[in-house]
This record gives C-alpha cells, sequence and structure tokens, in this order.
C-alpha cells in the first residue's frame, strides 16, 4: 500500500519521479536552498591577487612625529671646515697687555676642600695604612723571630799566642801560609792558609762537649769573611777516650786574597752539643731540640 502526502496528492511517476523534498538532479548537492527550483546560478570570477610590480614601493603610511624633519636645503654634515689662511691681525684691543688686578687689603682665606675631596683623601689614607702595616708587620714579625732565633754574637777577643776558654774548654788557634795543596801552578790573586785548632777539656764537663766547632772563618778588619774546611780532626769521637787535658788537633784550610793573607783573623764559634754518658733517649731528644745554651758566642782570635 502506498501512502500519499498529507494533502492526499499521489507521488509522482516517471523521469521526475523523486521524493517530495528532494532538490531537482540538476542541483548540486551543497546548495543548501531546498525549495529553490530554478537555475543555479554560477560563481562569479574572482581576480587573482594583485602582484607587484618589480621597481615600485609602495607609499609608507606612516607619519614621522619627533624628531621633527629637518628644513629642506639645510646642510647637517659634521665634518669640519679647513682653516684658511689669512694675515688678518686680531683687532688692537686684542693685543693690549690686560692690567693685573688690584690687591684686596687682606687675602681671602683659602676654601676649605669640598666633602668628596676629604672623603677621597681619607679611603686613599687608610688604603695607604693598610698597605704598610700588611707588609710591615710581617716583616718585623719575622726580623723579631730571627733575633730571637739568632741572636747578636757574643765575640770573646783572645790576643796572639793566647788561649780562649768557652764551657770548659780551652781552644788555640794558629795560622801559616801554604802553597796550592791541589798541585796547581801558583796565583797571583789568591794565598791558601792552614789554620790549626787545638782543644782541650779543663774538666770532666769539658770532656763531654767534644763536638767540632760549629763554624770556622776567615774575617779581615773591613768585617769581610772567608770560609773555612776541615781537613783532619784528632778529637775521639767517644766520649769515654776524651782524656782531661791532653789537647786535640783539628786542620783546616783556605783561601784570601794575598794583600789581607797576613791580617785575616780566625774566628771560631764551639758547638753546644754535650755527649752525656748513659743519656736516656728521653733526655737527649729533649736537648737536641729544647736546647738550654745557644751557639751565640765566638772565639776571634787576633794575629
Amino acid at each position: 500500500m502506498t501512502e500519499t502526502p498529507m494533502d492526499g496528492t499521489p507521488p509522482r511517476n516517471g523521469p521526475d519521479a523523486r521524493d517530495w523534498f528532494a532538490p531537482p538532479a540538476e542541483q548540486p548537492p551543497d546548495f543548501t536552498d531546498i525549495t529553490y527550483n530554478g537555475p543555479i546560478p554560477r560563481p562569479r570570477p574572482t581576480a587573482p591577487p594583485s602582484v607587484p610590480i618589480p621597481g615600485t614601493l609602495k607609499p609608507p603610511t606612516d607619519l614621522r612625529v619627533w624628531p621633527p624633519l629637518e628644513p629642506e636645503g639645510e646642510d647637517r654634515s659634521t665634518q669640519p671646515f679647513p682653516a684658511l689662511r689669512t694675515n688678518r691681525q686680531p683687532p688692537p684691543a686684542a693685543l693690549a697687555p690686560t692690567p693685573p688686578p688690584a690687591e684686596s687689603p687682606a687675602e681671602p682665606a683659602a676654601a676649605a676642600p669640598p666633602a668628596p675631596a676629604r672623603r677621597t683623601g681619607l679611603l686613599v689614607g687608610g688604603t695607604v695604612l693598610s698597605i704598610v702595616l700588611a707588609v710591615g708587620a710581617p716583616t718585623l714579625f719575622g726580623y723579631q723571630a730571627y733575633k730571637y732565633g739568632r741572636p747578636d754574637d757574643t765575640v770573646h777577643v783572645v790576643q796572639p799566642g793566647h788561649a780562649g776558654v768557652w764551657q770548659h774548654v780551652s781552644w788555640r788557634v794558629t795560622v801559616e801560609k801554604i802553597k796550592d795543596p791541589t798541585g796547581k801552578p801558583e796565583r797571583s790573586d789568591r794565598q791558601w792558609l792552614k789554620v790549626v785548632a787545638t782543644r782541650t777539656a779543663l774538666d770532666a764537663e769539658g770532656a763531654i762537649r767534644h763536638g767540632a766547632p760549629a763554624e770556622v772563618k776567615f774575617t779581615d778588619r773591613a768585617g769581610r769573611t772567608w770560609q773555612v774546611e776541615k781537613v783532619n780532626d784528632e778529637t775521639p769521637p767517644d766520649v769515654k777516650e776524651n782524656k782531661i787535658g791532653t789537647p786535640y788537633r783539628l786542620e783546616m784550610m783556605g783561601v784570601v786574597p794575598p794583600s789581607v793573607a797576613d791580617e785575616v783573623e780566625v774566628t771560631l764559634r764551639p758547638s753546644g752539643y754535650r755527649d752525656v754518658p748513659e743519656q736516656s733517649a728521653e733526655d737527649f731528644m729533649k736537648d737536641v731540640f729544647t736546647p738550654t745554651e745557644r751557639d751565640d758566642h765566638v772565639l776571634r782570635f787576633r794575629r
């Protein structure tokens, strides 16, 4: 059974047989007006986008507000003009000497420096003082430490032919000229000297002080010094073999200029070492690292 529309009109049959609400066959499917039954209008052709012609620019659309535009024709160049040579002289008033200003009865007091200048001066002065303290304080401390560990020597002058006594030991020294012990030809700018130092223990305390001298050197009247090297030492290494009253020889050699060979004196610094028999290791280490004596006494033998 075929259903009819609500008005009772039967559906159409034939080539135009289509649904009641269906659009005509020539209408595109995207046409939205379903009540339109006429020809479909064609779309209007649109012009292609304009392509700018090479070489042409569009005029600017913005307007300069600040800074204002310079007047046309005005030269804005910063190039300096060359100096012109001329023989023109300045006016006579410019050549006349200027009279000195009249002296006032009382000179005004010098103006005080401004506050920033005083502040800068204080900062500079404080910086300099800090540098001086930073550099000088360690130097002064080091010098004082050096003087404490190496105080000024106490010199004992020994006249020619006499003995010098220090810490229970008697010392005698002789000096004589010798030839070059190496066998080389003699030279006019040097003179070899031989030193013989004799040590004698005066008592038991002197016997345990049988260590070699800490320093021996030549000294002239101007204070110049020349080193002396030990060649031979007859002192027994064992304290038990050191006899009281027995002299032991130490032979040394050195080189000095011929001009002072007859006047140089021998400076001998005795050692503070004490070889105590049957001493404990603890006492020995204490004497080595915390000695109670300083090697600041020197015997100077005159010639």
